[in-house]
């Protein structure tokens, strides 16, 4: 059985030590107990993204918060004096651990139990028994049977109002149910339909936390189909309403949002392993797509993100010609004004909205490469000098958007061409960078106005960025062709 890392192990034992003076008791409970009893290593987590311990006290977990966080030396942070909840951030880095401190829910604990979200993380243990491995099993406090459920793979709610009372655990359930592969109790459904609207009033972060941590996991394409089905995707992201049903002509086997959600499910099947690239592609893809952009938030989860909105611009700009034909003329650059509502709805950090910016207004710019017969040396530099670190990212957005579009009628040899044309600018970027993508500089700015007797502004910045596309594709190699080259351009600039 895997155990909580040795960081979090201590720091429980300094909390149960800081318990017993004070002559409180604590019990973990929640997420911890769920995930020890699945043999889940809570270690194994995302980059940058704390462990979080939940723990339930009878009463006065703020008093008992601001304590322990002087104890630990650690940070107070409260969250909900009504409810009487409070977390104490301790350590940096990959290092860092959240204790959530709460206070009973009812009376006893097991009435603050059966008041949770699913009964699934209504499982508790006293804190003494957590920390002895040989016992924990034998104290589990588990009255609404959520170990059967975990045994049958099932999420079953705690009680009837779970989602009148907090709307966002209808996303949480779909998060569960994906990143741990359960299924939905029949019962659940008719509850969160009732409750469904008032996800309307819930504040973005906590939509966005949510979201994430959906498309963080293997099944985000089939979370997306489902909420859809549910009219749950309408009430979180309205912008891709105009898409249901809208027809894209012959060359699509899907309307519109039928096509943004099974471009999810396709970077789903991509980002899973990575098989369909070649070996040494592998590892680095899956290092990039882990790394978290910010505060845990990967860009694999981004991507996918992206990926469901690439094409929320086509209804604005959906044109039927004489003969049938139809077209989306500019529909990226109307995308990307679209998704921007989104992001700032949802509070997103100002690196993610770039970076889901640029992946809708750029979704279609491999595609115009991929029907080159040969990529030049300046046409990847070019690509990758726009897009910076997101060049992976848009490529692969653009891949599941174009394994999404023609379904099975898709010609294989044009996907192999298109997929040579693809690896061929992933080998830049990831094995190829000083060539291909960043060639080191030969001269810098100061050389180059002392050289050339110019002044500091925009026309030196456009020179030096001449010279390293000459680098990239071959034609520069020294200090002396550089400033060669950035001699006749600016003789040209002048005429």
């Amino acid at each position: 059985m895997p155990q909580d890392n040795g960081f979090s192990d201590d720091m429980l034992a300094r909390v149960e030590a800081f318990a017993k003076a004070q002559g409180l008791e604590l019990f973990v409970v929640g997420g911890a107990v769920r995930d020890r009893l699945l043999a889940r290593d809570r270690a194994d987590r995302v980059a940058g993204k704390a462990l979080n311990i939940d723990l339930a006290v009878r009463a006065e977990a703020l008093r008992v918060a601001k304590a322990l966080a002087w104890s630990l030396s650690g940070s107070y942070v409260c969250l909900d004096e009504d409810t009487g909840s409070a977390r104490i951030v301790v350590g940096g880095d990959s290092a860092r651990i959240e204790l959530d401190l709460s206070d009973f829910r009812g009376p006893t604990l097991e009435e603050d139990l059966r008041h949770r979200d699913f009964a699934i993380n209504a499982i508790a243990v006293p804190l003494p028994a957590w920390l002895d491995g040989a016992r924990w099993r034998q104290a589990l406090i588990d009255p609404l049977r959520g170990q059967a459920d975990l045994a049958a793979r099932r999420l079953v709610a705690c009680f009837d109002g779970t989602f009148r009372d907090d709307p966002v655990r209808i996303l949480r359930a779909f998060r569960f149910a994906a990143s741990l592969g359960f299924e939905l109790d029949p019962s659940l459904l008719p509850l969160m339909r009732k409750a469904a609207s008032s996800l309307a009033r819930v504040s973005g972060e906590r939509v966005r936390e949510e979201l994430m941590a959906i498309f963080s996991s293997d099944r985000a394409g089939w979370a997306c189909r489902a909420l859809d089905e549910l009219g749950v995707l309408d009430i979180i992201c309205p912008e891709l309403k105009a898409g249901r049903g809208l027809s894209q002509g012959g060359y699509h086997h899907l309307d519109v949002l039928g096509h943004e959600l099974e471009t999810v499910a396709q970077c789903d099947r991509m980002l899973r392993d990575f098989a369909e690239f070649s070996p040494e592609l592998r590892e680095p893809m899956a290092a990039y797509c882990l790394q978290p952009v910010v505060d845990g938030r990967t860009r694999g989860a981004l991507i996918k993100l992206s990926g469901l909105y690439h094409d929320v611009g086509k209804p604005a700009t959906r044109r039927v010609e004489a003969d049938g034909d139809i077209w989306f003329l500019g529909h990226e650059h109307f995308g990307a004004v679209l998704v921007d509502t989104l992001t700032e709805r949802l509070k997103f950090s100002n690196r993610e909205r770039d970076l889901i910016h640029h992946l809708v207004l750029y979704h279609l710019r491999p595609g115009h490469l991929s029907r080159e017969a040969q990529l030049t040396r300046r046409a990847i530099f070019r690509f990758f000098r726009d897009l910076g670190e997101d060049g992976p990212a848009c490529l692969l957005v653009w891949w599941a958007d174009r394994l999404s579009t023609r379904g099975p009628v898709s010609r294989v040899d044009q996907i192999d061409e298109q997929r040579a044309r693809l690896e061929e600018l992933l080998r830049a970027y990831f094995l190829k960078v000083e060539e291909a993508v960043n060639p080191p500089r030969l001269i810098d700015g100061r050389t180059l106005m002392a050289h050339l007797r110019l002044p500091p502004g925009p026309l030196v910045g456009q020179l030096l960025q001449l010279v390293q596309e000459a680098q990239a594709e071959g034609r520069v190699h020294s200090a002396d062709e550089a400033l060669t080259l950035a001699s006749q351009a600016l003789k040209e600039h002048e005429a």
